[in-house]
């Protein structure tokens, strides 16, 4: 007599629980979490440093202009993302300061000034002197007489002063030797859309820096 076979069991089927399901949706959830605002973090960092940096240049035009009694400015190029320092002097003024320059200065040739005035030892001239034009030459330093260039993913939005708002070309602002300037609003945004606007005030004690857009 054969006995009746015993029945088999079916083998299990692969798969996930629920629980495993919910856990790795935790998991991601956390990782969102605590990834994503570290990134914003991270990238308004660099918003705020490069801001810091502009006031810094704003902070030395005022400080020279007071202490050689000459204007100063700080022109940025708003289209290219750049800036620099400069002051309102005659070219041979210019010169002379650019040619006492230490190894860190700025080299004079690159802006057209290396032709000083060439006295002649044969005539002299008894006319009274005329009067030098000034201008807006860099200031004598490599740093700041230089051009300095925004983060790749920064940008300036514009510049709001007296003359209205300007979003492209090349933008001043200007130091009295007396170190006031005019009221004026500076934007910078990145790429993800975030906006930081310094508040240039007429007596520049510091610049005032706050998140947002210069204009509601």
């Amino acid at each position: 007599m054969t006995l009746p076979r015993r029945p088999t069991r079916s083998p299990a089927t692969s798969g996930f629980t629920l629980i495993e399901i919910m856990a790795v949706v935790a998991i991601i959830g956390m990782i969102f979490a605590i990834g994503i605002p570290r990134l914003s973090i991270s990238k308004w960092r660099v918003l705020r440093r490069e801001s810091d940096s502009i006031a810094a240049s704003l902070e030395f035009a005022r400080q020279r202009a007071i202490m050689t009694g000459v204007p100063h400015r700080v022109l940025i190029d708003l289209e290219e993302g750049a800036y620099r320092v400069e002051w309102l002097v005659t070219k041979e003024r210019a010169f002379a300061a650019i040619s006492e320059r230490g190894p860190g200065d700025v080299d004079v040739s690159r802006y057209g000034l290396a032709n000083g005035p060439t006295p002649s030892a044969e005539l002299v001239d008894l006319r009274p002197p005329k009067r030098e034009e000034r201008d807006f030459y860099p200031v004598a330093n490599k740093q700041l007489g230089s051009f300095t260039w925004l983060d790749d993913a920064l940008y300036f939005v514009g510049l709001e002063s007296s003359a209205g708002w300007v979003e492209g070309g090349s933008v001043e602002i200007v130091f009295d030797p007396d170190g006031t300037t005019e009221y004026s609003l500076l934007e910078i945004a990145d790429s993800d859309d975030h906006h930081v606007t310094l508040e240039i005030e007429p007596v520049l004690d510091r610049v005032r820096r706050r998140e947002g857009a210069a204009r509601p």
